[in-house]
């Protein structure tokens, strides 16, 4: 067996699971922040970065802080025994936290004699045997270097959130190594971040008395046009997340503002994608853990259907996550109606008004996939003049 035969063997940490541990042995904040921040914060420098060049598109590292600050306390209430939709006594920013999205970062790092991984991290051992899997498509890493012997070779990650008034969750980022593309890692890093998927549903839904916790798992991906790529690359990466499972939705996406400065500021250049694997690849919980939303189709057409709301909805959390959940406070307080948004008004009127059987298309062809979102425009527009005054 050669080197490059070798099984490539890995532990996975999940950054929520550590948080919760963490808070689980501190009496409150003032011990700092927990140690799996450190990793977190490299796996940010030297893949995020380098993978996600755009600033726009491209989660804050103090935000992801924020984010599981307040699911530690979270656990906290937990601990005494209050519910997490027991909102009394919090404060606004609180409350928007509270109803917006949890999340979780499972980091794949390479189990090596020398890797130092946090002792009360959470992590699973294995061993994967190399494979023609082609990977995810990440820019080569110009600081691969700066990886001193100190620090945990991280070979990947996988960033998910879940939304809990729309009950849907998110692959936000994956991303591989350079170094570690071509190797299979790519399916068993997306099986660990389904997994966080569902605990995420089961610790932080605001909405038990709805089933299912989870209706769907969407991801988004660049379009060609985005050019954060070359063209050859994007539809590398558009293959690869098809090869995961995920399927393209000719839903009109754009990813909402991820700051209130602006209310049109919102990063068009986007595809929404489902994740739908192929029948007779996954098992039936499998599908019906993740695939809730599917009832069936005919072996004839290349597309299934999907409830237009679920995704229509889960734009809508999004904006709310970001401008508030109180349109009319919000508003008092100088931040803009996210109702006003042009991209808003696109969604919306395709989901009240293009959509009229209620559906929308899941395409089952493989990548490239185009953008739907061009032509919406101008149908919308011919729509409104000829709805003017009615």
């Amino acid at each position: 067996m050669t080197s490059e035969d070798q099984p490539t063997k890995y532990q996975f940490l999940s950054i929520d699971e550590e948080c919760e541990k963490w808070a689980t042995s501190c009496q409150d904040d003032t011990d700092g922040a927990p140690p799996c921040f450190a990793i977190l914060s490299q796996f940010y420098d030297e893949l995020m970065i380098s993978t996600f060049p755009l600033e726009e598109e491209r989660d804050d590292l103090e935000d992801w802080f924020q984010c599981f600050h307040f699911q530690i306390k979270q656990v906290r209430w937990r601990q005494q025994g209050r519910e997490n939709k027991d909102m009394q006594g919090l404060t606004d920013e609180e409350i928007l936290l509270l109803r917006g999205n949890a999340m979780d970062v499972v980091i794949m790092i390479a189990d090596n004699a020398g890797d130092k991984v946090s002792p009360s991290a959470p992590t699973r051992q294995l061993d994967h045997q190399a494979s023609s899997f082609a990977g995810l498509y990440a820019p080569n890493a110009s600081n691969s270097s700066t990886c001193g012997s100190s620090k945990p070779t991280i070979i990947g990650a996988a960033a998910v959130e879940y939304y809990k008034e729309s009950r849907v969750g998110l692959l936000s980022y994956i991303v591989l190594h350079p170094d570690f593309r071509g190797q299979g890692l790519a399916a068993p890093l997306h099986k660990e971040a389904l997994s966080r998927l569902t605990r995420l549903s089961s610790l932080y839904s605001t909405t038990k008395d709805c089933k299912p916790l989870m209706q769907a798992v969407f991801a988004e991906t660049n379009t060609a046009a985005a050019g954060d790529v070359s063209p050859e690359q994007s539809l590398l990466r558009h293959k690869s997340l098809n090869k995961l499972g995920y399927r393209l939705v000719n839903f009109p996406y754009a990813q909402p503002p991820l700051s209130t400065k602006d209310v049109d500021a919102s990063f068009d250049d986007l595809l929404l994608l489902v994740y739908f694997p192929g029948r007779g690849e996954v098992t039936e919980d499998h599908a019906h853990k993740y695939c809730p939303w599917y009832q069936n189709h005919s072996s004839d057409t290349e597309s299934v259907q999907l409830d237009v709301n679920i995704p229509f909805h889960y734009v809508e959390d999004f904006y709310k996550s970001v401008f508030g959940y109180n349109s009319v406070e919000e508003q008092s307080l100088g931040i803009p109606d996210y109702r006003d948004a042009k991209y808003y008004k696109l969604a919306e009127w395709f989901c009240k008004h293009k959509c009229n059987s209620g559906l929308v298309d899941v395409e089952l062809c493989s990548p490239p996939w185009e953008d739907c979102k061009e032509a919406l425009y101008l149908e919308m527009a011919d729509w409104n003049q000829s709805n003017e005054g009615h």
